[in-house]
């Protein structure tokens, strides 16, 4: 039997996005998008050398070194949930248009959960990996049309940068 512990995370963190997106800062879905991309990027290019580092076996200045108990795919997750949370905070992407519709947010909102998920679950290995898409109903679509969820957001950002509404 399936347990809903992982959809209800999934649904839990796009009811956020959604409610942040669409009530505060409209403006800032686009910049959350890209953010996720980038901080891919970063989390796989710098997070087994961060896990190293918290596994003693990297010495940081010839001195500094950290024990813990990390797994280099909790350090790419906590990695790319943190450099979303910070690129997107700085992030300006607005251009000349200041408002964005509510279809063209709730796209944004949709596409960046589901994209994080994606790469969260590229992270992991292969045997956890596994035991997440046994346990949801969402995420095994999601991994199944992994190809289709890298193109997508690219191509809603280009459709609505070419037909979106230009409200000034």
């Amino acid at each position: 039997m399936k347990t809903l512990s992982w959809d209800i995370a999934i649904l839990a963190a796009l009811a956020l996005l959604l409610a942040y997106s669409l009530i505060l800062r409209r403006h800032k879905a686009l910049a959350t998008l890209v953010s996720v991309y980038i901080s891919y990027f970063v989390a796989s290019s710098w997070g087994d050398r961060i896990a190293q580092l918290f596994s003693g076996d990297r010495v940081l200045f010839n001195q500094v070194w950290i024990k813990a108990n990390a797994t280099p795919y909790v350090v790419q997750g906590v990695l790319l949930v943190l450099f979303t949370f910070l690129i997107s905070a700085f992030l300006k992407l607005g251009g000349k248009r200041a408002r964005y519709s509510v279809v063209e947010v709730v796209a944004y909102s949709v596409s960046t959960v589901v994209l994080a998920l994606l790469f969260i679950l590229l992270f992991l290995p292969d045997p956890i990996r596994q035991t997440v898409l046994d346990s949801s109903k969402i995420a095994p679509y999601i991994y199944q049309y992994r190809d289709w969820v890298l193109i997508a957001p690219v191509a809603i950002m280009l459709y609505f940068g070419i037909y979106g509404d230009e409200e000034l």
